[in-house]
């Protein structure tokens, strides 16, 4: 247990940017073979999901503003693992696809995810690992009720989370 002193200089902010920081090392090394970045994995599995989906609906999902996310795209389709293809409803409108580059990598990718996850909370009762997931949640929805993060994406170009499902 913490002493007193040690107890009020602990930082919510600060234990959550060294995560950040190691989930960051962490997923660039694992996604290095691929070459694609953490940012764009969490598109593509986005995309995965949502196959059809617009560069705005991205964008938005992402926090992100448009030319962060027109980035993203670039790196994804040059490296052959999305398509963008006019709608048939709305042709200025471009859809969002999956290849089957994609497909092939999409489950050894998730384990990437469950293995940080199996990491984060190793040695963590059930209990506690749903405990730890509650007070997460909680801090995230804290963030997204006091700020606008659309409004801000311009000056951060992060948006990430380390759970691509969410």
């Amino acid at each position: 247990m913490k002493n007193e002193s040690e107890q009020k200089n602990r930082s919510a902010g600060k234990l959550i940017g060294e995560l950040s920081r190691a989930a960051h090392i962490y997923f660039h090394s694992s996604f290095r073979e691929q070459s694609i970045g953490h940012a764009q994995v969490r598109s593509l599995l986005f995309i995965a999901r949502n196959e059809g989906i617009s560069q705005l609906e991205l964008a938005e999902y992402l926090r992100l503003d448009k030319s962060s996310v027109t980035s993203q795209l670039k790196i994804l389709e040059r490296n052959g693992y999305i398509v963008r293809k006019p709608s048939e409803e709305d042709a200025r409108r471009l859809q969002l696809e999956i290849t089957e580059k994609t497909k092939e990598i999409l489950e050894p990718i998730r384990q990437v995810y469950t293995s940080w996850t199996e990491i984060l909370l190793d040695g963590f009762s059930e209990e506690e690992r749903s405990e730890a997931l509650n007070y997460l949640e909680r801090m995230r929805d804290n963030v997204h009720s006091r700020l606008d993060l659309n409004k801000h994406a311009h000056c951060c170009r992060h948006g990430e989370s380390s759970d691509p499902e969410k």
